[in-house]
């Protein structure tokens, strides 16, 4: 018999971090769903406990003693549904992002085609790349066929998914097929190692039938639609879904102790990586009222992964670095160089101290900043680590129709722009939050900074997925801070510093106005209190382009207020940063000093 309740009143949703774990209760109140309250603990993992639920269930008793509400059984289980007294909750939805990344081998005929589509959609999960091979790229080892390199190269990875593509449908055959050779025998090895890699095809459509019989039962073996069926298409959406679903059962169902959270799910088990579940949100935002003149992002600075989601008319784009984080950034420094994180900051560092703060933090990964270089530091690396995600995720967001963008540039207009993540949830001042997310991500033209202070995208996304009026109505009540409104001008690095190139007036409806001349180079900020409305009026100089075409302003725009007012940033696309260390610290400063941070 079925018990599960007519109607959802209550949800507990359940993220299982790789730092934290963390708990949020939502519920109705008179009759719309609120947010009531989050409460987070050290996720349990790792030895001594080696069992994520003991995290989850502190967890869970820290948000009990929150929202006065009894949560837990005599058992220590979750009590659903909910109980006449009000005790437990109608429905858990879990989501994870602790469990290892896939390991996969991308295999293609070439890496600026179908070996830059196998990235795209591998990216869009949580995946380690052990190695690349393209047909047309490596130099065979002396005294070694290329064939047998291909295989050595399977074979020293010992990935979990070898995906294969190449050939668009109808096309290349010949190579294509030597690819699923080498995979066969390389899995044929390690299979006597020990190992047996899953073999993924996703080219040449017509190739299906011959690359299955080749393969056999040598390896577990799956296929999917081709990630470049022509030479100028790119459809990633199939393969990303299967690589997904590997992670979700191979990796986060082998995380110890998930089985148990996920059995308090009962009626409704939900059970959802974490980037899948927080870009569902941006997802919903782009989507929202039919909105097809902006797209909607939001970036995750997570403590081992970082994540950047994009949504265009409800269409998402999702990407991951899961060996990038702020708590694991040593192979970002090696990767990026530790000059880059230096750049951001406000005072001298030599590469020792990056290093010995990377390092201290890897192994203590919980650890708070002690003090305000320590968390400059933290910042710096979380500015490059969504840089770096946003360098990767560009090259799989569509082009052409359908994508906002100013008329004489590739950068996409975002509103809003969603920063998540302790890094930005937890900066001691909104400026230090909103600089973060203006460095790394660079926004043009208008839109809104919106920040996930109480950790709850990931939550809705997921709760959307049982109630969907969750999402809607706790963003609707102000479940994401406002962080600004920002103006971000295109052209502004063409005109000389200090030179006006926009005038800005806020005309409030409670009475009086601002107004303020721009000048290039400049971060400005004007005036308005949260819940406090004005009229904006923008007045750019020829050349300069907010969005609405080179020099227009277009019509007056009502803002509302927000944690910071009105940010104006002139200082131009990409940033202009000093090239001398001294005077580039001082820029920072100065950046610093005018967001109040």
């Amino acid at each position: 018999m079925d018990t599960a309740p007519s109607q959802i009143d209550s949800i507990v949703a359940i993220d299982i971090g790789t730092v934290y774990t963390k708990a949020v209760l939502i519920a109705r109140v008179e009759g719309m769903f609120r947010f009531i309250a989050r409460a987070e603990s050290a996720t349990t993992a790792e030895a001594p406990w080696s069992d994520v639920a003991v995290g989850a269930r502190h967890a869970l008793e820290k948000l009990s003693s929150a929202a006065g509400r009894r949560l837990l059984d005599e058992r220590g289980d979750l009590m659903t549904p909910q109980q006449l007294d009000g005790s437990g909750v109608d429905a858990c939805v879990v989501t994870a992002s602790a469990g290892k990344p896939l390991s996969v081998v991308l295999a293609g005929l070439a890496s600026e085609s179908s070996l830059e589509s196998l990235r795209h959609a591998a990216m869009g999960t949580y995946t380690t790349l052990a190695a690349e091979i393209a047909l047309s790229g490596r130099a065979r080892q002396a005294g070694r066929s290329i064939a047998d390199d291909r295989i050595q190269r399977l074979y020293d990875a010992r990935p979990d998914v070898v995906c294969i593509g190449g050939g668009t449908d109808g096309g290349a055959e010949r190579p294509v097929l030597e690819l699923v050779q080498a995979a066969k025998f390389a899995a044929r090895f390690l299979e006597a190692a020990g190992s047996k890699p899953r073999i993924l095809f996703a080219g040449n459509a017509e190739l299906k039938p011959r690359v299955a019989e080749i393969v056999g039962d040598t390896a577990d073996f799956l296929q999917v639609e081709n990630v470049r069926p022509g030479l100028d298409a790119e459809n990633i959406g199939p393969l990303q879904a299967e690589l997904e679903n590997l992670y979700t059962t191979h990796k986060m169902g082998r995380i110890a102790g998930l089985a148990t959270i996920s059995a308090w799910a009962k009626a409704h088990p939900i059970m959802m990586p974490t980037a899948r579940a927080f870009g569902c949100v941006a997802q919903y935002l782009s989507a929202d009222m039919g909105r097809t003149k902006t797209g909607a992002l939001g970036v995750d600075a997570g403590g081992s992964t970082t994540t950047v989601s994009a949504a265009f008319g409800g269409q998402l784009y999702t990407t991951l670095r899961s060996d990038v984080g702020t708590s694991f950034a040593a192979r970002l420094v090696d990767e990026i160089g530790w000059e880059a994180v230096a750049r951001w900051l406000d005072f001298e560092v030599n590469e020792g101290d990056i290093r010995a703060f990377v390092a201290n933090k890897e192994l203590r990964p919980g650890t708070i900043p002690q003090d305000t270089a320590e968390l400059r530091i933290e910042q710096a690396l979380a500015r490059e680590a969504i840089r770096a995600t946003l360098r990767a995720a560009r090259g799989a967001w569509p082009r052409g129709a359908g994508v906002p963008r100013f008329s004489d540039s590739r950068v996409p207009l975002f509103e809003p722009v969603i920063g998540a993540g302790g890094i930005l949830a937890r900066a001691p001042r909104a400026g230090q939050a909103a600089l973060l997310m203006l460095d790394a991500v660079e926004p043009v033209g208008v839109t809104t900074l919106v920040l996930d202070v109480y950790g709850l995208a990931a939550a809705l996304g997921a709760a959307a997925v049982v109630e969907p009026l969750t999402a809607v109505q706790v963003l609707e009540s102000g479940g994401l801070m406002n962080l600004a409104t920002v103006v971000a001008p295109l052209g502004a690095m063409r005109a000389r510093a200090g030179e006006v190139v926009m005038n800005v007036k806020l005309s409030y409806e409670s009475g009086g106005s601002i107004e303020d001349d721009i000048r290039a180079g400049s971060l400005s900020v004007l005036p308005l209190s949260p819940g406090q409305k004005a009229v904006m009026r923008l007045r750019p100089r020829a050349g300069i382009d907010i969005g609405r075409g080179a020099g227009r302003g277009g019509k007056p725009t009502e803002v509302t207020g927000s944690a910071l007012g009105l940010i104006v940033d002139a200082r131009g696309r990409p940033l202009g940063l000093a090239s001398d260390a001294k005077r580039r610290r001082d820029q920072m400063k100065s950046w610093l000093w005018d967001v109040g941070a």
